[in-house]
């Protein structure tokens, strides 16, 4: 947050617990007039001292933030509309359905914000409060149509002088959200702490990273997560029915020494479901480079360590740490590019610090993109076929997309309809290099989604952004998946191909390229692909498809410049058995057999 905010003063914070403290630290930091209220004065006068505010009552508050458990705020936030009747009031309680419920006969009704600011840890209070907690973190408005727009925009600036990326849900929205992404893992960690009470020592001591990840959050406090698991009892229910019942079915198979099958589809279904998780700041999940160190367990070693990484000119995207039980050293798992792995553990080791290397090629993802007729797609074939590899044109997918919407009798033209039928679409793909067959519906469409009726018009699919940011996340689903053992490269990795692919959906890919070629060639190379000639004639009856696509294309994503990482070749004058050497002659040492 900027030291100059736009938050009127003053403001009145009810509740000095650790999120209500926080805001009115990060208030006041940027020197806006903030008053505190709590139920219990210990807490308050603490939340003072700690210089969150002032306990001197105020008349007429601009904001009134209610920072109490869910089970008594809608109470709170009645009274405070009552108090103070040309106040903006808002709540900051995990759950918000049963408040909005509670209030909406209330005749303040519209100067209500329902808000939830998605951060915490597992110490709770007023001592744990930072002014920094919010920053980076999504803080959900929940406005219905009676909401006051001016009541809006106040807290919205609000959650943006926190340092929050805001975002917009109806109630019922982010009850469900936040019974899948708070709540139910809350209770999972909970569930598999609970069964370490009666553990053996020696089975405790055999404990890693992978333990202490699962049940970091089992710590938190019990009475505040009864309040906010009883607020939003239906919605976590229902998710955990969906666990329950995959849950039991793998107990059966587990019974009965048998069903391998299930097993893997539980750890499969697993790995796609993480792939979907957004990755640092947001934005789409990054795959980094790891790289092992050994560290002493002795003060100023961690420092040290970070010290003469930046020496190296690299930084630190991500950091894990693992102890063994009894032992003098540690293993700090420090994640970077993909691009800066070998450069970092050759470092490290020349400053004398032990790296541990993994004897197996890492995982590699080869990511090619490109105007049309390029020769992307028979350039990817060839180096997957080459390598190894999967392979993964994402062009097809949104032909496969086009073929689906026009076969279900949807309007291209009406994007939400063109969405929903994108994210119903029951589409399967065969990733075999020399085999690519699409199925969707258990029809066989990897020819019909090559006719020109679905060239024509799979445009208007490419440039909707809600189709698009679907496709993203089926995209990096099934590169995660063959970035792992249970893909058909057995983890080997993939090539893929496409629009978005060097800057989106693999932006992280250790070999990203962009293949260009001039326009004739490309009109040459598309016509001999679709009308088996290049004459004339055949150029001049593709030129419409392939400009046309570039152009309409070009508005939603870059592919004619490469972005930094990215590595340009132009085909014009190359076979294609010089185009695949160079691009093979990308990959990084520790990603070759």
């Amino acid at each position: 947050m900027n030291d100059t905010v736009l938050t009127a003063s003053p403001v009145l914070v009810i509740g000095t617990g650790l999120l209500g403290t926080s805001i009115a630290l990060r208030l006041r930091r940027a020197g806006v007039e903030v008053h505190i209220e709590d139920a219990s004065p210990v807490a308050a006068a603490l939340a003072r001292d700690l210089g969150a505010g002032t306990l001197e009552p105020v008349s007429a508050p601009s904001i009134v933030v209610v920072a109490i458990p869910p089970d008594v705020t809608a109470g709170a936030v009645a009274s405070a509309l009552e108090r103070f009747p040309d106040a903006v009031v808002t709540d900051v309680a995990s759950v918000k359905d049963k408040i909005a419920a509670a209030l909406e006969r209330h005749p303040g009704f519209e100067r209500w914000v329902g808000s939830h600011p998605m951060a915490g840890k597992e110490r709770s209070g007023a001592i744990a409060a930072d002014a920094d907690l919010f920053v980076g973190r999504p803080w959900v408005l929940t406005p219905n149509e009676r909401t006051s727009q001016a009541a809006v925009g106040t807290i919205r600036t609000l959650a943006v002088d926190m340092g929050a990326s805001v975002s917009m849900l109806s109630a019922a929205e982010h009850d469900h959200a936040v019974a899948l992404v708070s709540h139910m893992p809350q209770l999972m960690s909970s569930l598999v702490a609970a069964a370490l009470r009666d553990a053996p020592a020696e089975a405790l001591d055999l404990a890693g990273q992978g333990l202490r990840d699962v049940t970091r959050i089992a710590e938190s406090d019990p009475l505040l997560w009864t309040s906010i698991i009883n607020g939003n009892r239906t919605e976590i229910a229902n998710v955990l029915r969906g666990i329950s019942a995959r849950l039991g079915a793998l107990v059966v198979t587990l019974d009965r020494e048998s069903g391998l099958d299930r097993i893997s589809s539980v750890i499969a279904d697993g790995n796609k479901g993480v792939a979907r998780i957004p990755g640092k700041h947001g934005g789409a999940r990054t795959s980094y480079a790891e790289v092992i160190v050994l560290i002493p367990d002795q003060p100023g070693m961690l420092g040290r360590l970070f010290a003469e990484i930046g020496e190296l000119g690299i930084n630190i995207e991500d950091l894990e740490m693992e102890h063994s039980a009894r032992q003098q050293v540690g293993r700090v798992i420090v994640k970077v590019n993909p691009h800066q792995g070998l450069p970092l553990e050759r470092g490290l080791e020349q400053k004398g610090w032990q790296v541990v290397r993994s004897e197996s090629p890492k995982p590699l993802v080869i990511a090619i993109d490109g105007p049309s007729g390029s020769g992307k797609s028979t350039v990817a074939k060839r180096v997957a076929r080459e390598l190894g590899l999967s392979y993964l044109n994402t062009g097809a997918m949104y032909r496969a997309a086009t073929w689906w919407a026009m076969h279900e009798g949807i309007d291209l033209d009406d994007a939400d309809s063109v969405l929903a039928a994108t994210q119903s679409m029951p589409l399967s793909i065969d990733l075999a290099p020399d085999n690519q067959r699409f199925m969707c519906a258990d029809h066989d469409i990897t020819a019909a989604i090559r006719t020109s009726e679905v060239a024509k018009v799979v445009s208007k699919l490419a440039v909707n952004l809600g189709v698009r940011a679907e496709m993203v996340r089926m995209q990096q689903a099934i590169i995660a998946e063959e970035t792992t053992a249970s893909g058909h490269s057995q983890g080997r990795g993939i090539v893929a191909e496409g629009r978005d692919i060097t800057t989106v959906v693999a932006a992280d890919a250790p070999v990203r390229v962009l293949l260009t070629a001039s326009e004739e060639a490309r009109l040459a190379r598309r016509a001999k692909e679709n009308l088996g000639a290049a004459d004339q004639a055949a150029i001049a009856a593709t030129r419409d498809e392939v400009l046309r696509r570039d152009r309409d294309d070009s508005t939603v994503i870059n592919f004619t410049v490469a972005e930094d990482g990215v590595t340009t070749i132009d085909s014009s004058a190359l076979g294609i058995d010089e185009v695949v050497a160079a691009v093979i002659a990308l990959i990084p040492e520790g990603y070759r057999d």
